[in-house]
């Protein structure tokens, strides 16, 4: 290292207007590529439009669509949708601009910020976690891809759907055909990957344009066939409670109440009905199919013995299409009354703040190249929470046209939150073909942007001498096929408290232990060069951030287990499902408190 100027430390930053930059050339640093050094000042030209154009990129893309339509499968109408993304972006938009600070200030990406809360060696556990995040992006974003391009080959060979019977593959879960054409969009990935993803960087601006066409053309078409934004909006009144609910009168009773989605002339969709009581949710169709059949009502009453703890109902439609439906019957009375505020709002507030996680820990790898603070926090004001309410706004109104335009949808379980599927859904074959094109193009260039580089750079880093970017890159696939991500889109309920909430347990602590060293900590200063060096202040690991993080997170682990199955609500206090529906503001409060007093204390160092 010998082009570091070791005996003149103090001259080895310069400030100019607020903005840091280093005057060594620490070029033959074992902690530094071009990459990750210091952005030079004059190289900092992003002025606010530049962020905000970012964040437009970044936030039209499907799963912005589907966390709306999922807010309304979730329990909300329109309103109430809307107001929780506004309000989450936010909230989500605080930490954003605060770790943004640093990067603007000291012109340093993510891994290297992370290095002062972390250590040097323990930037390494927030940088991988990170990643393994963005590998269940990957995963999601090529799983939508995959249907598209499966509904593309269903256009021109309808039975790619019958293969091997059409029957569900064993573990996966999924017929062959959605296997072939998701393992094919796949691969079109791990090709970029391997030529390099220069080859994606001509069609990647394509990607956020196509999808605002394909939201605007859906938006048109809501506002067609809904006949008016009030006509379609009211629909949102369906969403609000579940289509069916199931009260117990006495020991030998139950009443089922069923919000059925009705025909323009009155009539029910439904043709007719199978009703049914069980002991067992995991049996629901069987004990369905030897239901008692009705005629379509609202208001119902079953025969239902004491140990019958769940009702069904299987709906057929005119073409004998069937769907069923399952609730757990509440006791005589109705039970305890859930209250909305901590029932559905907050936990849906935590996806909506977890949705954005990931970026508000690496946004310092764009946020240094801003201009100046004011430029940064300009344009992440006015892209951010403009963007997302917007294009959510289009997922909802295109949400609620699908109660009115699809015949087959009977109740608002059934309404096709997925863009994809929705498509899926219109007569014209050329009008499929095209959108599932578009879709499946946008997607795989927005998803190697935004959910391969990062995680390929974060392994390559792990090892650096034995992996390269390209198998960073292939790893990250494989990681995106074992998650199953099909299973985490099978519908709004996985998709928002299993996913988003989840990982946002673990990237709130992150957050917290940041924002604490930078701002609490550490009063906004770093000793920029002692970053790039190994032995320095901030070499090995920093034990109090770890420990913060860990404390943060651990408290949400049992309210995770429960919502996974993995064990049983019964088997712990309700508290912790009351605890993870919070994940993110619990991670984040508890690391950002303890990180100073553990830094202060338990594992006090000599200097910051």
């Amino acid at each position: 290292m010998n082009k570091i100027p070791w005996n003149e430390l103090e001259n080895a930053e310069r400030e100019i207007g607020g903005l840091h930059e280093l005057n060594s050339d620490i070029s033959d640093s074992p902690l530094a590529n071009p990459d990750i050094v210091p952005v030079p000042i004059k190289m900092r030209r992003w002025g606010w439009w530049d962020i905000a154009c970012l964040w437009i990129g970044m936030a039209v893309c499907i799963p912005t669509y589907m966390l709306a339509a999922g807010l309304m499968s979730s329990g909300m109408n329109f309103k109430q949708a809307i107001l929780t993304i506004l309000f989450g972006n936010a909230v989500v938009l605080i930490p954003m601009i605060l770790n943004a600070h640093a990067g603007t200030k000291y012109g340093i990406p993510f891994p290297v910020l992370i290095r002062t809360s972390f250590g040097i060696s323990g930037a390494h556990i927030p940088s991988t976690l990170r990643g393994l995040v963005a590998c269940g992006w990957f995963g999601i974003q090529t799983w939508i891809g995959g249907v598209a391009i499966y509904e593309m080959i269903r256009v021109f060979w309808p039975g790619i759907g019958e293969l091997l019977g059409g029957r569900p593959l064993p573990l996966l879960g999924i017929n062959l055909g959605q296997t072939l054409s998701f393992l094919f969009f796949w691969a079109l990935h791990m090709v970029i990957v391997i030529a390099g993803v220069e080859s994606i960087r001509k069609v990647e601006a394509w990607g956020a344009p196509i999808l605002l066409l394909i939201g605007l053309a859906l938006g048109w078409w809501a506002w067609s066939v809904g006949g008016g934004f009030a006509n379609v909006l009211v629909q949102s009144d369906h969403f609000q409670e579940p289509s069916l609910q199931a009260v117990r009168l006495d020991d030998q009773s139950i009443e089922l109440k069923l919000d059925l989605l009705k025909n323009s002339d009155g009539s029910y969709r439904a043709s007719e009905l199978k009703v049914a009581a069980g002991n067992s949710v995991k049996d629901a169709t069987g004990f369905a199919d030897a239901g008692e059949t009705i005629e379509p009502n609202e208001l119902l009453t079953l025969n239902a013995g004491a140990d019958e703890k769940f009702a069904a109902v299987k709906l057929i439609d005119k073409n004998g299409k069937d769907f069923v439906i399952t609730t757990e019957v509440k006791p005589v009375g109705g039970g305890v009354k859930v209250n909305w505020w901590l029932t559905v709002f907050f936990p849906l507030l935590t996806a909506m703040v977890g949705y954005w996680a990931t970026l508000s820990l690496n946004i310092p790898d764009f946020s240094r190249f801003a201009k100046s603070q004011k430029e940064q926090f300009i344009g992440q004001a006015v892209g951010l929470p403009t963007t997302m309410t917007f294009y959510a706004f289009i997922g909802v109104f295109v949400t609620c046209a699908s109660l009115l335009a699809f015949p087959d949808v009977l109740i608002s379980e059934q309404a096709p939150w997925d863009p994809v599927q929705l498509l899926a859904r219109f007569k014209n074959p050329l009008i499929v073909f095209v959108s599932m094109f578009g879709l499946a193009l946008a997607t795989i260039t927005t998803n190697v942007a935004a959910n391969v580089v990062a995680p390929a750079v974060g392994f390559s880093n792990l090892a650096p001498n034995k992996i390269t970017f390209k198998m960073g890159g292939i790893i990250t696939g494989f990681i995106g096929i074992l998650i199953m991500p099909w299973k985490l889109l099978a519908s709004a309920g996985a998709y928002i408290f299993t996913w988003l909430i989840g990982y946002s347990a673990l990237l709130g602590g992150i957050a917290g232990v940041m924002i604490s060293d930078y701002y609490i900590f550490r009063r906004a200063k770093i000793d920029l060069l002692q970053l790039y060096i190994p032995n320095g202040k901030y070499k090995g690991f920093n034990f109090a951030g770890i420990t913060a993080f860990v404390l943060g997170v651990i408290p949400n682990i049992p309210g995770f287990l429960i919502q996974v199955e993995f064990i049983s609500p019964e088997s712990l206090p309700s508290i912790f499902r009351t605890i993870y529906t919070y994940a993110w503001f619990v991670s984040f409060g508890i690391a950002f408190v303890a990180y100073p007093i553990l830094a202060e204390t338990i594992f006090k160092k000599s200097e910051k």
